[in-house]
């Protein structure tokens, strides 16, 4: 495990939270900052919302911001997610 950075976290009924972002050499993907890895969240959500709007992915097959989460490698505080008009915000 690094000890900086930030990992995006996503919860599993199996295997709770997890990092399920990999780099290259399948390993964790960790973010130098926090606004890095918000900003990739935001890209993988304003993703699947397009293609929700384009008829690519069912309505309900988007993901929800609450099975997120933000863990700071160097402190281990946990971020909780919010989704204000659409952008990725702490809360």
């Amino acid at each position: 495990m690094p000890n900086s950075g930030y990992e995006i976290l996503q919860y599993s009924v199996c295997d709770g939270w997890v990092n399920n972002l990999l780099d290259g050499e399948k390993n964790p993907y960790v973010f130098a900052t926090l606004e890095e890895a918000i900003a990739e969240l935001q890209e993988e959500f304003d993703d699947w919302n397009a293609e929700i709007q384009a008829g690519d992915r069912d309505k309900d097959g988007g993901y929800d911001i609450c099975t997120f989460q933000i863990k700071c490698a160097a402190t281990g505080i946990l971020y909780a997610l919010d989704l204000i008009d659409g952008k990725v915000a702490v809360s």
